[in-house]
């Protein structure tokens, strides 16, 4: 079914949500669309965003399909795979278009808030990669275009990133940059996920990406990545200032695990990476910031900044003898997460961002996508 389903479209994308076990598509989903010829829209954590010879894997979708070129290049169809994405503007894109959707749902739980699966197939990889070898691959071009917009955008967002202060794009971006093969990255809600769907891009090192979506809180983000660290892999979280809060216990027991018990004299191999934009930044990317008092805006959405986990985990480091580290550049962050083995222990890394000069940078980001994709020939013949 999923063969002739596929045949009948010429220009679909295959989209991968969540998974925690998508290593075990890799193969499948790689050959489905060299075969198809279809773009692959990744997030970091259905662990498919990497390098796949032969596979148009788009860092930047997020960004892409805000754009005039997106609604210009329409798809026929769409095979996801994993749960609801993060990407809000792959969702609204869908939602505009009405492709044909196929979902890949093996364990039955249909997530589709949008109402756009026209066609659920119970399926695993096997059956993906089966319906790969009897496809042609079409000689339209269509996979080279998202290729081209994808390399255009990624110019873009660099010559802005390269240009300004390390912000919350620029950490996301480092940390795909820096963070050597075989560890663990744990996303926690708010911006730090969507910065990382926006930013991270695939790379050919194994880097298992984690976030615990379901109800979007950001309470008990140290714990959970913890649990990953206990597992013996060195893992990196990226968590505001506000989610650090919520779970200083979190912190002070990871830091208490039994050493004994984690492989090694100082227990867990846990880095905890700490962007403090004073709390609740995440709230002026609303419509309804700029539009009501700012004064009111402030009191009942942010909490009052300060810059204070800085001095927070310098003080919890300091009683309690654990590695902190305060930065402010992309140089300064990758010198501390890029040499494999020179770590063990715990420690939070601090990066204070000005939150009026970080929204701000957001959006010069997606207007200089914008500009970029707009130069040259996009739409197709």
């Amino acid at each position: 079914m999923l063969s002739e389903w596929a045949a009948a479209h010429e220009r679909g994308v295959v989209v991968a949500g969540p998974m925690w076990d998508g290593d075990r598509w890799v193969d499948a989903v790689a050959e489905f669309c060299r075969a198809a010829g279809w773009p692959l829209l990744a997030e970091p954590c259905s662990q498919l965003r990497r390098t796949m010879p032969g596979v148009v894997v788009t860092d930047h979708h997020d960004l892409l399909l805000r754009t005039a070129w997106a609604d210009a290049e329409p798809p026929d169809a769409v095979l996801r795979i994993g749960g609801a994405p993060t990407c809000k503007p792959l969702r609204l894109w869908i939602e505009r278009h009405r492709p044909a959707f196929a979902l890949v749902d093996p364990a039955g739980t249909w997530t589709d808030a949008s109402f756009s699966v026209s066609l659920h197939l119970p399926v695993g990889p096997d059956a993906v990669a089966d319906a790969a070898r009897t496809l042609v691959s079409p000689e339209s071009g269509w996979a080279q275009r998202w290729a081209d917009a994808d390399a255009r955008a990624c110019r873009a967002i660099d010559g802005v990133l390269d240009a300004e202060p390390l912000g919350e794009a620029g950490v996301a971006r480092q940390l795909g940059r820096s963070l050597p093969g075989g560890h663990a990255l744990y996303v926690s809600n708010s911006m730090p996920v969507r910065d990382v769907d926006t930013f991270l891009r695939a790379r050919a090192e194994p880097l298992a990406v984690h976030a615990n979506r379901g109800a979007s809180g950001i309470d008990g983000v140290i714990s959970a990545a913890s649990g990953v660290a206990a597992s013996g892999i060195p893992t990196t979280v990226l968590i505001g200032d506000l989610a650090l809060r919520h779970d200083l216990g979190g912190l002070v027991g990871a830091f208490d695990t039994a050493p004994a018990t984690h492989g090694g004299p100082d227990g867990l191999d846990l880095t905890v990476v700490v962007v403090d934009n004073g709390g609740g930044a995440i709230f002026s990317f609303l419509p309804a910031y700029g539009v009501i008092d700012p004064v009111a805006f402030d009191r009942l959405l942010t909490t009052p900044p300060g810059r204070s986990s800085a001095e927070l985990a310098g003080g919890l480091s300091a009683a309690m003898g654990f590695e902190h580290h305060r930065v402010g550049s992309c140089e300064g962050l990758h010198g501390l997460l890029a040499a494999p083995g020179s770590h063990r222990g715990v420690r939070v890394i601090t990066i204070d961002i000005d939150a009026d000069a970080n929204r701000d940078q957001h959006r010069r980001i997606a207007a200089a996508t914008e500009a970029a994709l707009g130069a040259g020939e996009t739409r197709s013949p």
